[in-house]
């Protein structure tokens, strides 16, 4: 009996320290190797050093590296290096950059974009400002750019931004310079970098409030609208987010000003006479009730706190580099062409039941004899008359079946038809979304029994 004791004891200690085993070995496997991108001051490393990656965080968007002969590991954000690899293609990869390792560029022209290719006419990704520095990692074969007199000089460069945007860019508006150190500065033209412009103390809390100054604070719903690729043109506003309101102030060691926060669910200014860091990433507007606190691996999102009839109040905002103005415009321009693509397609639409639909316009119908419709879904005291507007997006479950929501504003009714509608070859299929639940302006789900209405075309 002690004998079995003994045996079952020591098989279940061999068992645990074999389990032990295996899940520190596997601790230690790394993703891989990475270049970095983007020279390190904190850690004091240069681009182009390869690292070896242990792990990866989608939640706080970093990955946790170290040099390749040492054991002290350390967090860097996810755009600072290239996608884990094995060493060779690491190897590869650094080889690549090698003609311009070091190498980055001070912008000369405000507004200068960044593009998805290295054609002009390919979709802007980002919009530069005059003296932002930027990382330059290749050259490119793209075409040539030209303004009018002939081609410009300069060539496709690959570049990353300091907020981890990638594309390609054309240098002629660029002025390239070599990195000296691992602090990313360009020393030869001090002057141009905008940053250098704003009052305030030289030193590190200073600098980090420049930057937060600098950028663009808009609602984070307009980052999921640009996430998903649905702007949403009543909600996306250029004037909506917070604004430091920096104003000139004697003293070149003091930020002061009033702040104005403008969101779709919050209103408020505030007056401060500083801001003053209370903890990592916290800081206070001194002389109002207002707090902020930065979060994300490149400081790109704001949490506001600050006091409403008693009650504490939180808006959370993000900084965004996209022209918002633009993204609206397009959304625009994208939804006048689909109501084109309809009046085009046939001016007259007939259904033995449900009437005619005569477009009179790129956005305007005439529609005669719905009389099956009323009251159940046209009102009674409706004209004919309709405007129309594509004001909602369909859930990626419809797309197959729909071409997506069709708003009608009939004259003489005051509330708003939506259908579900399909162009096909010989008409136009409309579905009652009457029912239909729609949140956050995306149609989520048909109706539990619609009414089809199909009109060909005449």
């Amino acid at each position: 009996m002690i004998l079995h004791k003994y045996t079952f004891t020591r098989i279940s200690f061999l068992l645990c320290a074999a389990l032990l085993l295996m899940f520190f070995s596997s601790c230690n496997k790394s993703l891989g190797y990475s270049v970095l991108l983007w020279s390190n001051a904190e850690h004091e490393i240069a681009d182009g050093t390869i690292l070896k990656v242990h792990i990866k965080s989608n939640i706080s968007q970093v990955y946790v590296v170290s040099l390749p002969n040492s054991k002290e590991n350390f967090e860097i954000p996810l755009w600072q290096a290239t996608s884990p690899e094995s060493k060779s293609k690491a190897l590869k990869q650094q080889k690549r950059f090698s003609d311009f390792e070091h190498t980055y560029a001070s912008v000369k022209l405000d507004g200068l974009p960044i593009r998805s290719d290295a054609v002009n006419t390919s979709k802007q990704v980002y919009r530069l400002r005059e003296g932002e520095i930027i990382r330059c990692l290749y050259r490119g074969s793209g075409a040539a750019v030209t303004n009018g007199k002939g081609n410009m000089e300069g060539e496709w460069l690959r570049v990353l931004t300091s907020t981890g945007t990638f594309g390609w860019c054309f240098s002629h508006n660029l002025q390239l310079f070599q990195n000296e150190g691992f602090e990313v500065t360009n020393s030869k033209n001090e002057s141009s970098v905008k940053l250098d412009e704003l009052k305030g103390p030289s030193n590190t809390d200073a600098t980090i409030i420049k930057n937060l100054i600098a950028k663009k604070w808009y609602p984070e719903s307009f980052q999921n609208m640009i996430k998903v690729g649905r702007i949403d043109t009543k909600k996306m506003n250029s004037a909506l987010g917070f604004s430091f309101g920096l104003e000139e102030n004697e003293n070149p060691d003091i930020f002061a000003g009033t702040a104005v926060l403008n969101t779709e669910n919050a209103k408020g200014s505030w007056t401060y006479t500083e801001i003053k860091k209370t903890a990592e990433k916290e800081y206070e507007f001194k002389g109002s009730n207002l707090k902020m606190s930065i979060r994300g691996a490149s400081s790109d999102m704001m949490i506001l706190q600050y006091m409403e009839k008693g009650r504490t109040k939180q808006e959370t905002l993000i900084a965004l580099n996209q022209d918002i103005d633009e993204l609206v415009e397009n959304e625009k321009a994208r939804r006048l062409s689909e109501l084109k693509r309809l009046s085009s397609s046939s001016q007259v639409y007939k259904s033995s039941n449900y009437g005619t639909l005569k477009f009179t316009g790129d956005n305007t119908l005439r529609w005669s004899n719905y009389k099956l419709l009323v009251p159940g879904i046209i009102s009674k005291n409706a004209k004919e008359n309709v405007t129309l507007s594509l004001d909602y997006f369909i859930t990626s479950s419809l797309k197959s079946s729909y071409d997506g929501v069709l708003t009608m504003h009939f004259a003489g009714m005051e509330d708003e038809v939506n259908f579900l509608y399909k162009l096909t070859d010989t008409g136009l299929r409309l579905e009652d979304a009457t029912t239909s639940p729609i949140k956050d302006g995306v149609l989520t789900a048909r109706s539990s029994s619609p009414m089809i209405l199909f009109f060909e075309k005449n």
